[in-house]
């Protein structure tokens, strides 16, 4: 029998997550676009194009996706009450 990960949350679990998530990327994404678009501007300064610019703020919009899902578990996980033993 495999093993799937997803049954180890109720549904309710899942929701809570995706909405958190959906919450930690609206603050997220702009930060990682903001830092990459500072990074290509720090490093390029030579270059005035626009083009790495858009495209470092597309890679921070990117990336913040799976890490605003990783914040959002991880919240989750430490707001969990802990599990009762002796029921």
């Amino acid at each position: 029998m495999r093993a799937i990960w997803w049954r180890n949350h109720s549904s309710a679990t899942g929701r809570i997550v995706t909405k958190l998530a959906i919450l930690v990327f609206i603050f997220t994404a702009p930060t990682f676009a903001g830092i990459f678009v500072i990074g290509v501007l720090t490093v390029d300064m030579a270059m005035a194009s626009a083009m790495p610019i858009v495209l470092a703020a597309l890679a921070g919009v990117l990336l913040a996706a799976p890490a605003s899902w990783l914040i959002a578990k991880a919240i989750v996980n430490a707001t969990r009450p802990p599990k009762n033993e002796n029921a």
